[in-house]
Order: C-alpha cells, then structure tokens, then sequence
C-alpha cells in the first residue's frame, strides 16, 4: 500500500480528493489531511508517506515551504492548485505531476500512475533479491523505466540530476537515463570514489581532468563537461584533489 497525505486547506477540495483517492485507488492508503503547514509537516514525520497531495496557497502560507521543512525526496509529489502560474516551480521541487482544480478524472489518474511507478523504482534497493552492486565486474546496476541494466563504474563520469531522474554521462559520450534520484546513487557509490560536488551533479574522481578556480570552482571531465562546484563543496573536493 501507498501511505498517502492530502495537504490541502480548503475543506471541500480535500473531501473531493480524498473521495477520489478512496473510490479510484485500491493501493492507496490515505491517512490524513493536513489543513497548514505545520500540520503537514508534523504529519510527514510521523506517518513518512510515500505520496502526497501538496495545495500550494495554504491560507498565508505556501506549499513549497511544506518541501523546505522535510526530506522531500523520502516521498513523491502531487501538486494541485488553481493556479497554472506554478507549473515551473512545482518542476523545480520535483513535482513528479501537476493537477489544476477542479480535478480532471483522466489526469488524476495519470498523475497517480506516474507517482507509482516512482515509489515502486524507489522500493527496489530495499528487496534483497536486488543486486546494486556486483563487485566481482566492478559493475552497478540501473533502474531505468524499462528495467534494470548493468554500466561498469569506471565508465561513469559523472551523474546528474533532472527533476526526480538520474542522468548517467558514460565515457563512451552517451547517456542513461535512470528513473531513481541522485541521492539515492549518491549512497550507493560513497565508497568508489564518487563526490556530490553540487546538487545537481555527482563525479567520479577517476575522471576528473582539471580544476579551474573560482568560487567554487570549476571541474574539468574527460568528457569535455564542465561542471560547476557548489560553493559548500568546495573544501571538500580540494582535499581529494593534488593541485
């Protein structure tokens, strides 16, 4: 089942909703309504969804600020307002959809569909019949929309983030695109010489070709890519670096 939060102030909207989720989804498990902001948030800590239906005009307040005080990749993001002005936003903070009141049946049900097969992605690592890492051929293993496949880690690059999807760079010039977050390979490959060095991007060490100086600071890949460091993460990669 798919523990699922409604946050949404506007009484009639969340029962329309919550109708919707109860009578359309079998696998969905509602478990409250947050009617502000600290409600959803304590909500969030307590109950951990792996779905949630985010109103963005909370009275005096605003839903994005919902994303700010939690772990917003722990759980996926339905956004749903009157209001199409937010669409760019609601990408920026990995809104997996976008649903414009009143609800439309058809896009409800895409939307659901889209925050599944996410949620399901995400709960792969967790089965121990999955294999992440196959040590013997130094290789991981990729979860993209149409399955699993294998990439040698010494092929990657680097790996960068596209709204809630992984961009592979492999030597080779091409790309694989994986349907789970960064952070999630983030964790995966900490102990083979891979650097979150901003927050859209992780490096392989093993590929880094020059670093120019700067704020943060510029890295250089065998690629030709020029990746920016972030700023806090520039101490961090001097000391794995011999300038």
């Amino acid at each position: 089942m798919i523990k699922t939060l409604i946050v949404e102030d506007n009484k009639k909207s969340a029962e329309l909703l919550k109708s919707y989720i109860s009578n359309l989804f079998n696998d969905l498990e509602f478990i409250g309504i947050a009617n502000n902001l600290d409600e959803a948030v304590n909500f969030i800590f307590q109950e951990r969804p792996s779905l949630v239906f985010l109103d963005i005009n909370l009275q005096e307040e605003s839903g994005f600020d919902v994303l700010k005080k939690t772990n917003a990749e722990e759980y996926e993001i339905i956004i749903t307002t009157a209001y199409s002005e937010y669409t760019l936003q609601a990408i920026k903070n990995s809104a997996i959809d976008y649903i414009l009141k009143p609800y439309d049946i058809e896009e409800l049900k895409n939307a659901v569909n889209k925050a599944r097969k996410q949620i399901e992605l995400k709960r792969l690592p967790q089965n121990p019949q999955i294999i992440q890492t196959d040590k013997l051929d130094d290789r991981v293993f990729i979860s993209t929309t149409e399955g699993l496949i294998f990439i040698k880690i010494d092929e990657i690059v680097c790996i960068s983030a596209d709204s809630s999807y992984s961009v592979f760079h492999l030597v080779n010039g091409s790309k694989v695109v994986s349907s789970k977050r960064l952070s999630i390979y983030e964790e995966m490959l900490k102990n083979r010489l891979f650097v979150r060095v901003h927050k859209s991007y992780l490096i392989n060490l093993k590929h880094v070709k020059k670093y120019q100086r700067g704020r943060g600071g510029y890295l250089c890949m065998t690629n030709g890519l020029v990746i920016k460091v972030g700023d806090s993460k520039k101490d961090e990669i001097l000391k794995y670096l011999v300038l």
